[in-house]
């Protein structure tokens, strides 16, 4: 009890972060035996939850604005974090406070130390992260929790929940070692979130592993709504205008690919149903996302880690960055930096790579490699600084680790709030 007493919150976050390699992950059963321990704060929730490799995030953040816009209360659990962990637990739009992040977290580790202590089993980061939301809106009392799954679906630790509506966003390549090394083998894992009766709603990209979805669908009983892509009707660097099922939506997101976004997250809304169509596109025009195609005091901010993300990113600056354009890049070494490279490579005017301050980052040397005639600068700090001074517009990308970095640098202390 000493010891928490003298618990600070970063110390409180760093004994969440150690249990990534220590903790071990066993099926759902860490996570079931540790909610069993919390008094299954899940049960008498109301969960939207949303799989996908791309786009996942904006697409809860579009239905948890959307349902806050209705008058609902709600909680929002995504991941990871930009610039502080309770960016994660969100109610109404607002990471979790201090204190209140701190008690949870508390909370959670006594439950988890007694059950690593009878042997039962050592619940992994985000198991424990996945608990201290449930924790944090079981006892806000939301009306809606909307639940980003971490990475795949069918043994993600989200998947413990049941929901009243599920979305699987745009399915591409990504987590290849842990998910398969196919896009159908990952469309398999991503169906996973799929239960009986449960409505779910697939985004107009992932035509081609359709008959995938389809197949899990048919094999658990849950009815599918294909979303068919929407008709842009304007588009500029700060949003757009398009028509989906006879209807009318503008959104705040930059990019072609967040109005797919929006209609996924319009379709599941309608799964739910009993909303107000009014206020539902007032929220869906109101969604705010950062780091997404982020312009933050001049710099173009965007997480783009994946060839899918890096087509996107590269589309968005031929369309609307002309002129001089300075790539500030950091990546995971896990990732596929050559791939992305080939991708955004074409549209910079200069390169500047960087390290992300993460155990799993790639070295700015092998960033650099990937870039011709790239400088390798080790210091985030210093390569935004390079970059600025360079004159031509600086675009932050390659991970969402560097994007929320880079956001902290340029807006210190400033609560990310929806």
């Amino acid at each position: 009890m000493m010891e928490e007493e003298q618990m600070t919150l970063q110390r409180a976050v760093d004994w969440v972060h150690g249990a990534r390699y220590p903790g071990q992950k066993n099926g759902l059963e860490n996570m079931r035996a540790l909610l069993r321990a919390l008094g299954n704060p899940q049960d008498g929730l109301r969960f939207l939850h949303v799989a996908g490799t791309n786009g996942k995030g904006s697409v809860c953040a579009f239905l948890e604005r959307a349902l806050r816009e209705c008058g609902y209360k709600t909680g929002l659990y995504t991941s990871p974090y930009l610039c502080e962990y309770a960016e994660r637990v969100r109610v109404n739009g607002v990471p979790l406070e201090d204190e209140t992040l701190l008690r949870l977290i508390l909370r959670v580790k006594r439950a988890a130390e007694d059950l690593v202590a009878r042997g039962e089993c050592f619940p992994t980061t985000f198991e424990l992260g996945t608990a201290i939301a449930f924790l944090a809106f079981a006892e806000a009392r939301t009306d809606w929790a909307v639940i980003e799954v971490g990475l795949g679906g069918r043994m993600d630790s989200t998947n413990v929940i049941a929901p009243r509506a599920c979305a699987i966003s745009a399915i591409g390549m990504d987590h290849m070692k842990t998910l398969g090394d196919t896009l159908e083998a990952i469309a398999r894992e991503k169906a996973g979130i799929l239960k009986h009766g449960v409505p779910a709603a697939i985004h107009p990209a992932n035509g081609p592993v359709l008959p995938v979805l389809e197949s899990a669908a048919r094999a658990c009983g849950a009815p599918l709504d294909v979303v068919e892509a929407p008709e842009i009707l304007a588009e500029s660097a700060h949003g757009a205008q398009f028509r989906f099922r006879g209807e009318t939506y503008e959104i705040s997101l930059a990019g072609r690919h967040q109005v797919g976004n929006a209609a996924l997250a319009l379709a599941t809304l309608g799964l739910v149903g009993g909303l107000d169509p009014a206020a539902v596109r007032a929220g869906i025009m109101k969604t705010r996302w950062h780091c997404r195609l982020e312009w933050v005091d001049g710099v173009l901010i965007d997480g783009a880690h994946n060839p899918q993300g890096a087509a996107v990113l590269a589309e968005y600056l031929r369309v609307h960055v002309p002129g001089r354009r300075v790539l500030l890049v950091g990546m995971m070494h896990d990732k596929q930096v050559e791939a992305c490279a080939k991708l955004l490579a074409p549209v910079a005017s200069r390169v500047i790579a960087t390290r992300v301050d993460d155990p799993r980052a790639a070295s700015a040397e092998e960033v650099a490699a990937a870039y011709p005639g790239a400088q390798a600068v080790d210091s985030l700090e210093e390569a935004l600084a390079l970059a600025r001074a360079d004159g031509g517009t600086v675009v932050a990308c390659g991970s969402l680790y560097l994007a929320g970095a880079v956001r902290a640098l340029l807006r210190p202390g400033e609560r990310l709030c929806l």
